[in-house]
């Protein structure tokens, strides 16, 4: 089980490197990486570098973690988020509009 799930984690990363085919490659598997983060805690950082996540500032494709970190504001200590099922429902929250504003 090892050799085969260090062998994924190697082929994902290699689909990561390009961003076409990671973009599908996500599309189609991106809520498995999501419970992987919960189910494989040996292997949490690696998949952590996988997830991408929709930003305020970076509106049509998803970002890493890594590179959000690298955007934040100087002095900026935290990272607001909000979860649901529909991407236009979560852009018209007014939990949004308070986080555009700061």
């Amino acid at each position: 089980k090892k050799n085969l799930t260090k062998k994924a984690l190697e082929m994902f990363e290699e689909i990561a490197s390009n961003d076409e085919d990671y973009k599908k490659f996500y599309e189609q598997f991106g809520k498995n990486l999501k419970l992987g983060i919960h189910e494989d805690s040996a292997n949490r950082p690696k998949l952590m570098e996988l997830l991408r996540y929709n930003s305020t500032k970076a509106l049509e494709e998803p970002t890493t973690l890594k590179d959000y970190v690298t955007r934040m504001k100087q002095g900026q200590e935290s990272i607001y988020y909000i979860t649901g099922d529909n991407k236009k429902k979560l852009e018209s929250s007014p939990f949004i509009e308070e986080t555009k504003r700061r």
